[in-house]
């Protein structure tokens, strides 16, 4: 996968999952959780792509992905080998500190 894959390629329906970390910070944060919604939702009906600032991790596990939304990164994986595209939301922070909380991933 690469970034202009991730950015550009369209993809069919999709399901947003959230794991109990992520659960916890969009509780707090409603707000980005619904502008993480939304940039997901523009993503996958291919409305301005070039909005979204999405990067592939590097480190224990490729497939993990960063979205940024000011301050906040929202660490997630995206699984396209079903019907329906799975985007499965691990954990949400501070840019501080959110690498930390995964384990020491880089950006690509």
């Amino acid at each position: 996968m690469t970034i202009h894959d991730i950015t550009k390629k369209k993809l069919p329906p999709y399901e947003i999952k959230y794991e109990k970390p992520a659960e916890k910070f969009f509780k707090k944060h409603e707000d980005v959780r619904e502008e993480y919604e939304n940039l997901i939702w523009e993503r996958y009906c291919g409305k301005n792509p070039e909005r979204l600032d999405i990067k592939i991790l590097k480190g224990k596990k490729n497939e993990y992905c960063r979205m940024r939304i000011g301050d906040w990164r929202i660490i997630f994986t995206v699984d396209e080998n079903n019907d329906i595209t799975v985007i499965d939301t691990l954990n949400a922070g501070s840019r501080g500190d959110i690498y930390k909380k995964i384990g020491g991933l880089k950006l690509l």
